[in-house]
Protein backbone atom coordinates (compact mmCIF):
# COMPACT_ATOMS: atom_id res chain seq x y z
CA UNK A 1 0.00 0.00 0.00
CA UNK A 2 1.47 3.30 -0.95
CA UNK A 3 1.66 5.93 2.10
CA UNK A 4 0.20 9.02 2.16
CA UNK A 5 2.53 11.93 3.70
CA UNK A 6 1.13 15.08 4.30
CA UNK A 7 3.80 18.28 4.79
CA UNK A 8 2.65 21.26 6.44
CA UNK A 9 4.88 24.12 6.10
CA UNK A 10 5.94 22.22 2.16
CA UNK A 11 7.42 25.21 0.89
CA UNK A 12 10.51 25.24 3.44
CA UNK A 13 13.67 24.65 1.51
CA UNK A 14 15.24 23.58 4.75
CA UNK A 15 12.71 20.35 5.42
CA UNK A 16 11.25 19.40 1.62
CA UNK A 17 14.44 18.96 -0.17
CA UNK A 18 15.63 16.41 3.09
CA UNK A 19 12.70 14.68 3.80
CA UNK A 20 11.82 13.98 -0.08
CA UNK A 21 15.81 13.16 -0.94
CA UNK A 22 15.44 10.62 2.87
CA UNK A 23 11.51 9.18 1.60
CA UNK A 24 13.82 8.45 -2.06
CA UNK A 25 16.68 6.31 -0.56
CA UNK A 26 14.30 4.61 1.91
CA UNK A 27 12.72 1.25 0.12
CA UNK A 28 9.71 1.53 2.22
CA UNK A 29 8.62 4.81 1.53
CA UNK A 30 10.10 5.19 -2.21
CA UNK A 31 6.52 5.35 -4.06
CA UNK A 32 5.20 7.92 -1.11
CA UNK A 33 2.43 9.73 -2.34
CA UNK A 34 3.50 13.56 -0.85
CA UNK A 35 1.16 16.47 -0.26
CA UNK A 36 3.06 19.79 0.32
CA UNK A 37 0.72 22.18 2.63
CA UNK A 38 1.87 25.85 3.09
CA UNK A 39 0.31 29.48 3.53
CA UNK A 40 2.41 31.12 0.99
CA UNK A 41 1.22 29.53 -2.71
CA UNK A 42 4.60 30.94 -3.76
CA UNK A 43 6.96 28.80 -1.90
CA UNK A 44 5.03 25.44 -3.66
CA UNK A 45 6.15 25.32 -7.34
CA UNK A 46 9.69 25.50 -6.66
CA UNK A 47 9.25 22.31 -4.24
CA UNK A 48 7.26 20.66 -6.71
CA UNK A 49 10.02 20.80 -9.34
CA UNK A 50 12.61 19.48 -6.21
CA UNK A 51 10.21 16.67 -5.95
CA UNK A 52 9.67 16.22 -9.64
CA UNK A 53 13.84 16.23 -9.99
CA UNK A 54 14.04 14.15 -7.03
CA UNK A 55 11.69 11.00 -8.16
CA UNK A 56 13.40 11.31 -12.38
CA UNK A 57 16.99 11.01 -10.87
CA UNK A 58 15.77 7.74 -9.37
CA UNK A 59 14.66 5.84 -11.96
CA UNK A 60 12.18 3.15 -11.42
CA UNK A 61 10.64 5.14 -8.00
CA UNK A 62 7.13 5.73 -7.34
CA UNK A 63 7.54 9.36 -5.31
CA UNK A 64 4.72 11.87 -6.76
CA UNK A 65 4.49 14.98 -4.95
CA UNK A 66 1.48 17.71 -5.06
CA UNK A 67 0.67 20.67 -3.44
CA UNK A 68 -2.16 22.95 -2.34
CA UNK A 69 -2.54 25.74 -0.16
CA UNK A 70 -6.42 24.52 1.33
CA UNK A 71 -5.15 22.95 4.66
CA UNK A 72 -8.20 20.55 4.77
CA UNK A 73 -7.93 19.27 0.95
CA UNK A 74 -4.13 18.47 1.89
CA UNK A 75 -4.80 16.24 4.87
CA UNK A 76 -7.40 14.05 3.41
CA UNK A 77 -6.69 10.75 3.46
CA UNK A 78 -3.18 11.46 5.35
CA UNK A 79 -1.76 8.29 7.20
CA UNK A 80 1.23 10.57 8.29
CA UNK A 81 1.14 14.72 9.03
CA UNK A 82 4.52 16.60 9.21
CA UNK A 83 4.49 19.72 10.65
CA UNK A 84 7.59 22.33 9.61
CA UNK A 85 6.87 25.96 10.21
CA UNK A 86 8.36 28.97 11.66
CA UNK A 87 5.11 31.68 12.40
CA UNK A 88 6.34 34.89 11.35
CA UNK A 89 9.82 33.56 9.91
CA UNK A 90 13.05 36.12 10.43
CA UNK A 91 10.38 39.14 11.05
CA UNK A 92 9.51 37.29 14.69
CA UNK A 93 12.60 35.47 15.65
CA UNK A 94 14.59 39.22 15.45
CA UNK A 95 12.65 39.87 18.34
CA UNK A 96 12.92 37.13 20.13
CA UNK A 97 17.01 37.32 20.11
CA UNK A 98 16.94 41.14 20.57
CA UNK A 99 15.01 42.38 22.59
CA UNK A 100 16.25 39.66 25.63
CA UNK A 101 19.94 41.11 24.82
CA UNK A 102 19.29 44.35 25.06
CA UNK A 103 18.47 43.01 29.08
CA UNK A 104 21.62 40.96 29.12
CA UNK A 105 20.64 37.73 28.22
CA UNK A 106 22.57 36.35 24.92
CA UNK A 107 20.50 33.42 23.50
CA UNK A 108 23.20 31.13 21.28
CA UNK A 109 19.97 29.40 19.53
CA UNK A 110 17.05 30.84 21.31
CA UNK A 111 14.12 28.47 19.86
CA UNK A 112 13.44 26.39 23.09
CA UNK A 113 13.44 27.67 26.37
CA UNK A 114 14.68 31.66 27.48
CA UNK A 115 12.46 34.52 26.54
CA UNK A 116 12.72 33.12 22.66
CA UNK A 117 11.48 29.91 23.62
CA UNK A 118 8.55 31.41 25.23
CA UNK A 119 7.91 33.91 22.59
CA UNK A 120 8.10 31.12 20.44
CA UNK A 121 5.60 28.98 21.92
CA UNK A 122 2.97 31.82 22.32
CA UNK A 123 2.68 32.52 18.50
CA UNK A 124 3.41 28.70 17.24
CA UNK A 125 0.73 26.53 19.56
CA UNK A 126 -2.26 28.02 18.31
CA UNK A 127 -0.98 27.45 14.87
CA UNK A 128 -0.08 23.84 15.73
CA UNK A 129 -3.48 23.24 17.31
CA UNK A 130 -5.33 24.43 14.26
CA UNK A 131 -3.62 21.99 12.07
CA UNK A 132 -4.47 19.05 14.65
CA UNK A 133 -7.65 20.11 14.91
CA UNK A 134 -7.79 19.95 11.29
CA UNK A 135 -6.37 16.49 11.30
CA UNK A 136 -9.44 15.03 14.05
CA UNK A 137 -11.64 16.37 11.34
CA UNK A 138 -10.12 14.59 8.23
CA UNK A 139 -7.55 12.30 9.32
CA UNK A 140 -8.28 11.17 12.49
CA UNK A 141 -6.28 7.87 12.66
CA UNK A 142 -3.34 9.64 11.14
CA UNK A 143 -0.02 10.51 13.08
CA UNK A 144 1.29 13.58 13.22
CA UNK A 145 5.32 14.29 13.40
CA UNK A 146 6.40 17.39 14.98
CA UNK A 147 9.80 18.83 13.54
CA UNK A 148 8.94 22.39 14.54
CA UNK A 149 10.70 24.00 17.72
CA UNK A 150 9.67 24.57 20.61
CA UNK A 151 9.38 20.84 20.15
CA UNK A 152 8.32 19.82 23.44
CA UNK A 153 5.83 22.68 24.74
CA UNK A 154 4.45 22.02 20.61
CA UNK A 155 3.80 18.72 21.46
CA UNK A 156 2.19 18.82 24.80
CA UNK A 157 -0.31 21.67 23.42
CA UNK A 158 -2.02 19.07 21.10
CA UNK A 159 -1.42 16.13 23.19
CA UNK A 160 -3.14 18.08 26.02
CA UNK A 161 -6.08 19.71 23.71
CA UNK A 162 -7.03 16.49 21.10
CA UNK A 163 -6.98 13.15 20.43
CA UNK A 164 -4.48 13.15 17.80
CA UNK A 165 -1.35 10.94 18.38
CA UNK A 166 1.75 13.32 18.27
CA UNK A 167 5.43 12.57 17.91
CA UNK A 168 8.13 15.19 18.24
CA UNK A 169 11.23 14.37 16.21
CA UNK A 170 14.92 15.76 16.72
CA UNK A 171 17.93 14.50 16.12
CA UNK A 172 20.18 16.02 18.44
CA UNK A 173 20.29 12.31 20.58
CA UNK A 174 21.48 11.28 16.95
CA UNK A 175 24.48 13.81 17.26
CA UNK A 176 25.69 12.47 21.05
CA UNK A 177 26.00 8.55 19.22
CA UNK A 178 27.62 10.29 16.55
CA UNK A 179 30.34 12.07 19.16
CA UNK A 180 30.43 9.02 21.08
CA UNK A 181 31.05 6.54 18.02
CA UNK A 182 34.24 9.22 17.31
CA UNK A 183 35.57 9.13 20.85
CA UNK A 184 35.04 5.55 21.44
CA UNK A 185 35.77 4.20 17.84
CA UNK A 186 32.36 2.73 17.93
CA UNK A 187 29.81 1.56 14.92
CA UNK A 188 27.10 4.96 15.57
CA UNK A 189 24.48 1.90 15.54
CA UNK A 190 25.93 0.02 18.88
CA UNK A 191 25.78 2.94 20.81
CA UNK A 192 22.50 2.72 22.79
CA UNK A 193 21.16 5.69 25.33
CA UNK A 194 18.79 5.44 27.46
CA UNK A 195 17.47 9.11 27.87
CA UNK A 196 15.07 11.13 30.27
CA UNK A 197 14.74 14.58 29.55
CA UNK A 198 12.77 16.99 27.32
CA UNK A 199 13.90 18.12 23.76
CA UNK A 200 17.14 20.11 23.58
CA UNK A 201 17.39 18.79 27.21
CA UNK A 202 18.06 14.71 26.97
CA UNK A 203 19.32 13.08 29.62
CA UNK A 204 21.72 10.28 28.98
CA UNK A 205 21.73 8.14 32.63
CA UNK A 206 23.18 5.28 31.22
CA UNK A 207 24.50 4.16 27.36
CA UNK A 208 25.44 0.83 26.57
CA UNK A 209 28.13 0.77 23.24
CA UNK A 210 28.43 -2.07 21.44
CA UNK A 211 27.64 -4.66 24.68
CA UNK A 212 29.74 -2.36 27.13
CA UNK A 213 29.35 -0.17 29.87
CA UNK A 214 29.83 3.33 27.90
CA UNK A 215 30.05 5.43 30.56
CA UNK A 216 32.72 3.89 32.05
CA UNK A 217 34.59 3.78 28.85
CA UNK A 218 33.86 7.81 28.25
CA UNK A 219 35.29 8.07 32.09
CA UNK A 220 38.27 6.60 31.27
CA UNK A 221 39.05 8.21 28.06
CA UNK A 222 38.59 11.87 29.73
CA UNK A 223 41.26 10.78 32.32
CA UNK A 224 43.58 9.49 29.71
CA UNK A 225 45.46 12.79 28.30
CA UNK A 226 47.06 9.92 25.83
CA UNK A 227 44.09 8.25 24.15
CA UNK A 228 43.06 12.04 23.68
CA UNK A 229 45.66 12.46 21.69
CA UNK A 230 44.68 9.94 19.15
CA UNK A 231 42.44 11.05 15.26
CA UNK A 232 38.85 10.37 14.87
CA UNK A 233 37.99 8.09 12.47
CA UNK A 234 36.05 11.44 10.55
CA UNK A 235 36.15 14.80 10.70
CA UNK A 236 33.43 16.42 12.27
CA UNK A 237 31.50 18.27 9.95
CA UNK A 238 31.20 21.75 9.75
CA UNK A 239 27.68 22.28 11.05
CA UNK A 240 29.15 21.20 14.67
CA UNK A 241 30.86 24.13 14.75
CA UNK A 242 34.32 22.43 16.76
CA UNK A 243 37.18 24.64 16.72
CA UNK A 244 40.65 22.62 16.63
CA UNK A 245 42.55 22.57 19.58
CA UNK A 246 45.18 19.98 18.55
CA UNK A 247 48.30 20.37 16.80
CA UNK A 248 48.64 18.92 13.71
CA UNK A 249 46.54 18.32 10.35
CA UNK A 250 44.62 15.35 12.05
CA UNK A 251 41.50 15.90 14.55
CA UNK A 252 41.99 13.78 17.59
CA UNK A 253 39.85 12.90 20.24
CA UNK A 254 40.68 15.95 22.33
CA UNK A 255 39.47 18.11 19.47
CA UNK A 256 36.03 16.34 19.85
CA UNK A 257 36.08 16.82 23.55
CA UNK A 258 36.93 20.47 23.61
CA UNK A 259 33.71 20.93 21.19
CA UNK A 260 31.42 19.35 24.08
CA UNK A 261 33.29 20.81 26.92
CA UNK A 262 29.98 21.55 28.63
CA UNK A 263 28.02 18.20 28.62
CA UNK A 264 31.27 16.19 29.75
CA UNK A 265 31.61 18.78 32.37
CA UNK A 266 27.73 17.94 33.61
CA UNK A 267 28.69 14.14 32.93
CA UNK A 268 31.65 14.10 35.58
CA UNK A 269 30.10 16.43 38.14
CA UNK A 270 26.94 14.43 38.36
CA UNK A 271 27.01 11.63 36.56
CA UNK A 272 24.30 12.21 33.78
CA UNK A 273 25.10 13.09 29.92
CA UNK A 274 23.18 15.43 28.48
CA UNK A 275 22.39 14.57 24.79
CA UNK A 276 21.96 17.43 22.80
CA UNK A 277 24.82 20.20 21.06
CA UNK A 278 26.13 22.24 24.13
CA UNK A 279 24.68 25.57 22.20
CA UNK A 280 21.71 24.33 23.19
CA UNK A 281 22.30 22.55 26.56
CA UNK A 282 24.07 26.23 27.59
CA UNK A 283 20.47 27.33 27.60
CA UNK A 284 18.65 25.38 30.04
CA UNK A 285 22.04 26.17 32.32
CA UNK A 286 22.54 30.39 32.30
CA UNK A 287 25.20 30.12 34.54
CA UNK A 288 27.55 28.42 31.22
CA UNK A 289 26.01 31.88 29.42
CA UNK A 290 27.65 34.90 31.30
CA UNK A 291 30.25 37.50 30.30
CA UNK A 292 32.62 35.27 32.39
CA UNK A 293 32.95 32.73 29.59
CA UNK A 294 31.83 35.37 26.91
CA UNK A 295 28.74 33.89 27.12
CA UNK A 296 29.19 30.26 26.78
CA UNK A 297 31.27 30.32 23.90
CA UNK A 298 34.43 29.53 26.51
CA UNK A 299 32.06 25.91 27.31
CA UNK A 300 31.88 25.60 23.37
CA UNK A 301 28.33 27.11 22.56
CA UNK A 302 28.06 28.50 19.25
CA UNK A 303 25.81 31.34 19.22
CA UNK A 304 23.93 31.52 15.38
CA UNK A 305 22.09 34.51 16.44
CA UNK A 306 20.02 36.15 13.62
CA UNK A 307 22.82 36.61 10.94
CA UNK A 308 23.34 32.82 11.56
CA UNK A 309 19.85 32.06 11.19
CA UNK A 310 19.75 33.75 7.79
CA UNK A 311 23.35 32.23 6.98
CA UNK A 312 21.65 29.06 6.89
CA UNK A 313 18.71 30.21 4.80
CA UNK A 314 21.06 31.19 2.65
CA UNK A 315 22.74 27.67 2.75
CA UNK A 316 19.39 25.83 2.43
CA UNK A 317 18.24 27.96 -0.59
CA UNK A 318 21.83 27.33 -2.62
CA UNK A 319 21.48 23.90 -1.84
CA UNK A 320 17.96 23.58 -3.96
CA UNK A 321 19.53 24.94 -6.37
CA UNK A 322 22.46 22.36 -6.52
CA UNK A 323 20.43 19.79 -5.84
CA UNK A 324 18.44 20.97 -9.10
CA UNK A 325 21.35 21.21 -11.20
CA UNK A 326 22.38 18.03 -10.64
CA UNK A 327 21.73 14.67 -12.38
CA UNK A 328 22.21 12.94 -8.64
CA UNK A 329 20.69 13.13 -5.68
CA UNK A 330 22.62 11.84 -2.53
CA UNK A 331 22.42 8.73 -1.34
CA UNK A 332 23.50 9.63 2.27
CA UNK A 333 20.55 10.05 4.93
CA UNK A 334 19.55 13.51 6.11
CA UNK A 335 19.97 12.92 9.62
CA UNK A 336 16.32 13.61 10.45
CA UNK A 337 14.18 11.16 12.19
CA UNK A 338 11.15 11.38 9.98
CA UNK A 339 12.22 8.57 7.30
CA UNK A 340 13.56 6.24 9.72
CA UNK A 341 10.60 6.46 12.08
CA UNK A 342 8.00 5.84 8.84
CA UNK A 343 10.13 3.52 7.80
CA UNK A 344 10.06 1.46 10.93
CA UNK A 345 6.28 1.49 11.24
CA UNK A 346 6.02 0.17 7.57
CA UNK A 347 8.33 -2.32 7.76
CA UNK A 348 6.87 -3.56 11.37
CA UNK A 349 10.51 -3.63 12.72
CA UNK A 350 10.82 -1.63 15.50
CA UNK A 351 14.03 0.39 16.09
CA UNK A 352 14.94 2.79 18.69
CA UNK A 353 14.72 6.49 17.87
CA UNK A 354 14.51 9.45 20.01
CA UNK A 355 10.99 10.46 20.47
CA UNK A 356 9.15 13.25 22.54
CA UNK A 357 5.91 11.66 23.98
CA UNK A 358 3.28 12.25 26.65
CA UNK A 359 5.63 10.86 29.62
CA UNK A 360 3.62 7.91 31.16
CA UNK A 361 6.19 6.87 33.65
CA UNK A 362 9.39 6.67 31.10
CA UNK A 363 10.93 9.53 33.21
CA UNK A 364 10.03 8.87 36.69
CA UNK A 365 10.19 12.31 38.51
CA UNK A 366 8.12 14.05 36.00
CA UNK A 367 4.53 14.70 36.22
CA UNK A 368 2.64 11.42 34.16
CA UNK A 369 1.44 13.46 30.58
CA UNK A 370 4.07 16.15 29.82
CA UNK A 371 5.57 15.72 27.18
CA UNK A 372 9.19 14.23 27.67
CA UNK A 373 12.10 13.00 25.19
CA UNK A 374 13.14 9.55 25.50
CA UNK A 375 14.09 5.91 23.71
CA UNK A 376 11.13 4.95 21.72
CA UNK A 377 9.64 2.21 19.38
CA UNK A 378 7.16 1.96 16.97
CA UNK A 379 4.94 -1.35 16.99
CA UNK A 380 1.46 -1.82 16.01
CA UNK A 381 0.95 1.76 14.07
CA UNK A 382 2.12 3.72 17.57
CA UNK A 383 5.33 5.32 18.91
CA UNK A 384 5.70 3.71 22.10
CA UNK A 385 8.42 4.33 25.30
CA UNK A 386 10.86 1.97 25.32
CA UNK A 387 12.60 2.42 28.92
CA UNK A 388 11.96 3.95 32.39
CA UNK A 389 14.77 6.46 33.87
CA UNK A 390 15.02 8.68 36.45
CA UNK A 391 17.00 11.46 36.86
CA UNK A 392 18.46 12.48 39.93
CA UNK A 393 21.09 15.30 41.42
CA UNK A 394 20.80 18.94 40.23
CA UNK A 395 20.22 17.64 36.73
CA UNK A 396 16.83 16.27 37.58
CA UNK A 397 15.97 19.67 39.49
CA UNK A 398 16.45 21.45 36.56
CA UNK A 399 14.64 19.42 34.76
CA UNK A 400 11.55 19.44 36.56
CA UNK A 401 11.58 23.55 36.39
CA UNK A 402 12.50 23.46 32.68
CA UNK A 403 9.22 21.53 32.54
CA UNK A 404 7.10 23.93 35.10
CA UNK A 405 8.21 26.75 32.60
CA UNK A 406 6.41 24.69 29.98
CA UNK A 407 3.61 23.96 31.08
CA UNK A 408 3.31 27.77 31.78
CA UNK A 409 4.16 28.74 28.30
CA UNK A 410 1.63 26.34 26.69
CA UNK A 411 -1.54 27.32 28.92
CA UNK A 412 -0.40 31.35 28.33
CA UNK A 413 -0.12 30.26 24.57
CA UNK A 414 -4.15 28.72 24.69
CA UNK A 415 -5.38 31.24 26.90
CA UNK A 416 -3.46 34.49 25.85
CA UNK A 417 -2.93 35.37 29.65
CA UNK A 418 -0.49 37.89 29.78
CA UNK A 419 0.11 37.55 33.82
CA UNK A 420 0.72 33.49 32.89
CA UNK A 421 3.07 34.76 30.38
CA UNK A 422 5.12 36.66 33.16
CA UNK A 423 5.09 33.64 34.84
CA UNK A 424 6.43 31.19 32.40
CA UNK A 425 9.24 33.69 31.50
CA UNK A 426 9.86 33.47 35.68
CA UNK A 427 10.08 29.98 35.74
CA UNK A 428 12.44 29.89 32.73
CA UNK A 429 15.69 29.16 34.10
CA UNK A 430 17.84 31.60 31.68
CA UNK A 431 15.16 34.70 31.93
CA UNK A 432 14.41 34.26 35.52
CA UNK A 433 17.55 35.19 36.31
CA UNK A 434 17.19 38.52 35.36
CA UNK A 435 15.53 41.27 38.41
CA UNK A 436 12.03 40.69 38.47
CA UNK A 437 11.59 44.27 37.33
CA UNK A 438 13.20 43.35 33.93
CA UNK A 439 11.83 40.44 33.43
CA UNK A 440 8.56 42.51 33.94
CA UNK A 441 9.66 44.71 31.11
CA UNK A 442 11.27 42.70 29.16
CA UNK A 443 7.92 39.95 28.53
CA UNK A 444 5.99 43.17 27.93
CA UNK A 445 8.28 44.30 25.44
CA UNK A 446 8.15 41.21 23.76
CA UNK A 447 4.44 41.02 23.93
CA UNK A 448 4.11 44.50 22.30
CA UNK A 449 6.59 43.40 19.88
CA UNK A 450 5.44 40.09 18.27
CA UNK A 451 2.02 41.26 18.85
CA UNK A 452 1.05 40.56 14.63
CA UNK A 453 1.48 37.23 15.40
CA UNK A 454 -0.40 36.49 18.66
CA UNK A 455 -3.76 37.49 18.04
CA UNK A 456 -4.85 35.67 21.42
CA UNK A 457 -3.17 38.55 23.29
CA UNK A 458 -5.80 41.11 21.98
CA UNK A 459 -8.20 40.49 24.14
CA UNK A 460 -8.29 43.34 26.43
CA UNK A 461 -10.14 41.51 29.84
CA UNK A 462 -7.45 39.42 29.73
CA UNK A 463 -4.66 40.44 32.46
Amino acid sequence: MTPRITLVGGGSTHWTPRLLCDFANTASLQDTDVVLVDIDGDSLPLMLDVGSHIAKCRDGIGLSVTATTDLDEGLDGAEYVVTAFSVGGFSSMRHDLEIPARYGIRQPVGDSVGPGGVTRALRSIPVLLEIARAVERRCPTALLLNVTNPLSALCRAVTRETAVQAVGLCNEVVGLQFVTSLLLDADLRRVDPTVAGVNHLPLVTEMQVGGDDGFARLRALLDDAAAQAEPVWMTPPPGMHYRKVSDGPDWTKADVIAGNRLKFELFQRFGVLPGSSDTHVAEFFPGFVTAASDFGREWSAHHYGLAGHVADKRDDDQGVAELLASDEITGYPSGELVAPLLDSILRERPTPLPVNLPNTGQVENLPDGVVVECMGLATGGRVTPRDHARVDSILGEQLRRVVVAEELAVEAALTGNRTTVLEAMLADPMAGRLPYEHVVAMTDELLAATRPWLPQFTDPTRA
